[in-house]
């Protein structure tokens, strides 16, 4: 397991991958929670049901405005399931062993 959270750590840690919300990266022994994640939804969920709306489009009998809202809604309920379970899971692994080898090496008062 500790191979696949280095390679998906690793990915997340690059800027590349927060553009344009790279201010909403947390420090790497933070987790990241769900207001973190809701706010990256509001971004990337709606360019997911875009995406998938486009990628549908051709099989597609009619185009309607709530059509395209219900893409979007999804992309952003999927975005944010997606992204919990996968790249939120191994980020929080870490901010958590990170959290206790500080905890573990700090001088008691």
């Amino acid at each position: 397991m500790r191979p696949l959270e280095d390679f998906m750590n690793s990915l997340t840690d690059m800027d590349w991958g927060w553009w344009p919300v790279l201010f909403l990266r947390p420090p790497k022994d933070k987790d990241i929670d769900n207001i973190v994640l809701l706010k990256m939804t509001s971004f990337f969920g709606p360019v997911t049901g875009l995406l998938v709306f486009l990628v549908r489009l051709k099989r597609m009998a009619s185009v309607t405005a709530a059509g395209i809202a219900l893409h979007v809604l999804l992309g952003c309920v999927l975005f944010f399931l997606m992204y919990k379970v996968t790249f939120a899971v191994f980020w929080n692994r870490r901010a958590r062993r990170l959290r206790s080898n500080q905890t573990q090496y700090e001088p008691l008062a």
